[in-house]
């Protein structure tokens, strides 16, 4: 029969399940429960052969027009090939934001990020995403509640101190950067949301980071002198492996970035040319030049042995921890705090600058992607211009003198 008000209205329950099915639009019916729910329902079959039965809505909330409107939209996408029914249960799957951060992770994420990369954004969602708006929907999100979360992320109100595990203590920060990096999460995520029709704008677009510190802290030649000084004395005293100063020497003599040194193997090392193979790094596979200096380290501890992997810690093809032997042997050359691990990479890229290499020259040292990278250094690219502007003065002088 012909679905109606009057007809859903007359519905009576029964001892099971049971659908009135509409003679206007095949597939289209109301299905009564025993505890009196009503509800439009639409069956089809996928292209696949499954039978499908999605739920349009409840009668009451929709009416009869409505809901057999809501069946023909259904029915004209069903012939274009798509799976309604398979399509609202991933849409479900993803209604709330923490939802959707963990569909980001396992539909996005995995297949286009490197692991180190996952890692930081799982993380990020653990402890900032999810705590502080992981259960708003996805399609009620709005920027004045994205610039929230990035206040309250700079403010500390995500921060907290964690259970200690056996390395020490873990401690959840905030913080400017922290927040900066939080927004390029969510940017990402909903664009995702924006791909999988869960919502049709990015909520993220338009919301300003905070200005940062620019981190381009390098070591200067007095502070080069004491930090090899240093490494000299824990190499013959032996109170670091030696897996650590060889870490910290390649930092500081190859330019490259912590991960790429730490997952070096020997087969990556070729020493007949002084190249290093990387099989994978930021910006995918590359071969990197080898100075003297780094030659000298690999030879080294080469003679040491060792597994496979060149800076192998105590636990076999496990690559050493170099955070805290660096706290330690910066301690030890009387430098400040301010210069982590990775102030050793923009100490090679500064010193090769003042040396009088290219910005080209240098980003392709470093494998930066974009020459934008590289701009950071630009400032000691004048510097040694004028230098090398200063020699010049010199010799002028030195010929008027004469004159």
């Amino acid at each position: 029969m012909k679905l109606t008000k009057k007809v859903a209205d007359a519905a009576t329950p029964r001892d099971k399940d049971y659908v009135i099915w509409d003679s206007v639009v095949t597939g289209f019916g109301l299905k009564v429960t025993p505890a009196g729910s009503k509800i439009y329902i639409l069956y089809y079959r996928s292209e696949s052969g499954r039978q499908r039965r999605p739920s349009i809505g409840k009668h009451g909330a929709f009416t009869v027009d409505q809901a057999r409107q809501t069946a023909r939209k259904w029915l004209n996408e069903i012939a274009s090939g798509k799976d309604v029914s398979a399509e609202r249960q991933s849409n479900r799957r993803a209604e709330t934001v923490a939802e959707l951060a963990a569909r980001y992770l396992t539909d996005y994420a995995e297949a286009h990020k490197k692991p180190r990369s996952i890692a930081t954004d799982r993380a990020n969602i653990e402890n900032h995403v999810v705590p502080l708006f992981g259960s708003m929907k996805v399609k009620e999100v709005t920027r004045a509640d994205i610039d929230r979360v990035k206040l309250d992320i700079r403010g500390g109100k995500s921060a907290r101190r964690l259970p200690a595990r056996p390395r020490g203590r873990r401690q959840i920060r905030g913080g400017k950067g922290i927040a900066n990096r939080v927004l390029a999460l969510l940017s990402k995520m909903f664009a995702c949301a924006v791909d999988w029709g869960l919502r049709a704008d990015n909520p993220v677009l338009g919301v300003k980071k905070f200005a940062e510190q620019r981190k381009d802290r390098f070591l200067d030649a007095d502070e080069i002198h004491r930090l090899t000084r240093a490494l000299e004395r824990a190499d013959r005293e032996q109170t670091e492996l030696p897996a650590a100063i060889a870490g910290i020497r390649l930092l500081l003599y190859t330019g490259l970035r912590l991960g790429e040194v730490l997952g070096l193997r020997w087969d990556d090392i070729d020493f007949q040319r002084g190249t290093i193979r990387l099989r994978d790094s930021k910006t995918g596979a590359r071969t990197v030049p080898l100075n003297g200096l780094a030659m000298d380290v690999l030879r080294d501890h080469r003679e040491i042995g060792g597994g496979d992997l060149i800076l192998e810690g105590l636990t076999a093809d496990k690559p050493v921890a170099l955070t805290r032997p660096w706290y330690r042997i910066r301690q030890s050359a009387g430098i400040d705090d301010t210069a982590n691990l990775h102030c050793l990479r923009h100490t090679f890229a500064s010193w090769a600058v003042m040396s009088g290499q290219s910005l080209p020259q240098v980003g392709a040292l470093l494998g930066h992607k974009s020459a934008q990278t590289t701009l950071r250094y630009a400032d000691h690219a004048m510097d040694a211009l004028q230098s090398y502007s200063e020699q010049t003065a010199d010799r002028f002088r030195k010929i008027i003198d004469n004159t």
